[in-house]
């Protein structure tokens, strides 16, 4: 593991590995946007989605942000996939599949998200009515309820994609999409995977090559990039949770506990105790 440089900015580097995480976890649903613009890599593919652009989240389609405008936001209809798994495989055909992988933003009309607008609104009422509910057998009445809504989403946005305009990729070049690749493959193994020749494999690449597509393309290296993220979680952790240092130590795969805390030392500046200790006074 290569010594950062002096200057090497954590907090910076925290926000961008933020910015690039992965947008979905064993969810499913839709998404409309509704103001600003973001770059989306979109089953390695790049599109810009404004206003009035939707794509379907699903486990035929890896979405990750690559960057945003401040005024970015849009409208979620979401939920575990059990929810949406019904619809997907019963209404979705084979001519639908390939569609949703090749082209998986449209635009839609404005009668169109106004019906997104309306489902989210109804099920953000049933969700409050959820939370007021006082008996079990009331609750899952009204899950079932949320349920349908949500599912009922699916179906009428799965209409429109045989009825509205797609979205073209923007141009990709090979090197954008190793970075970006590298940086969704991190947030989905870092705990257990710290080398480079793990991800620089994922790529097909030697360890060199990719090293130096990383750094030319971003300013820092691959182990700049893996230390940041363990670093990050780890004061996530001491931060946020009760866990022991032992804990937290095995989480992240080191090999002993001591492991951890000399790691940890070394690119904070003080052992992970302290830390915790110093973020807890204050």
């Amino acid at each position: 593991m290569e010594i950062l440089q002096e200057n090497f900015d954590f907090r910076q580097m925290e926000r961008y590995l933020s910015s690039l995480a992965p947008e979905y976890r064993n969810k499913a649903g839709v998404f409309l946007c509704t103001a600003g613009s973001a770059r989306m890599l979109v089953n390695n593919r790049l599109f810009e989605v404004k206003p009035g652009m939707i794509y379907v989240v699903s486990p035929l389609v890896s979405i990750h942000r690559v960057s945003q405008s401040d005024d970015f936001g849009g409208i979620h209809i979401l939920d575990e996939m059990e929810v949406f798994y019904d619809v997907i495989h019963t209404v979705i055909d084979t001519v639908l599949r390939l569609k949703l992988r090749d082209s998986p933003c449209v635009r839609i009309n404005e009668r169109q998200a106004a019906f997104i607008q309306a489902r989210r609104q109804a099920i953000d009422e049933k969700s409050e009515a959820l939370r007021a509910a006082t008996s079990e057998e009331e609750r899952t009445l009204i899950r079932q309820m949320v349920h349908l809504l949500e599912q009922e989403a699916m179906l009428e946005v799965m209409s429109f994609y045989f009825r509205t305009q797609t979205v073209d990729a923007q141009p990709v070049e090979r090197g954008e999409l190793v970075v970006y690749n590298f940086i969704y493959s991190l947030h989905a193994h870092f705990l257990s995977e710290r080398s480079v020749a793990f991800y620089a494999s994922e790529a097909q690449l030697s360890p060199g090559h990719f090293t130096a597509i990383v750094k030319q393309r971003t300013g820092r290296t691959p182990s700049d990039w893996i230390i940041a993220i363990t670093i990050s979680h780890s004061k996530l952790q001491l931060e946020k949770t009760k866990k022991s240092i032992k804990e937290i130590a095995a989480e992240l795969s080191f090999p002993e506990q001591f492991t951890f805390r000399k790691y940890f030392k070394k690119y904070v500046g003080m052992p992970p105790r302290q830390y915790r200790h110093e973020v807890s006074r204050s």
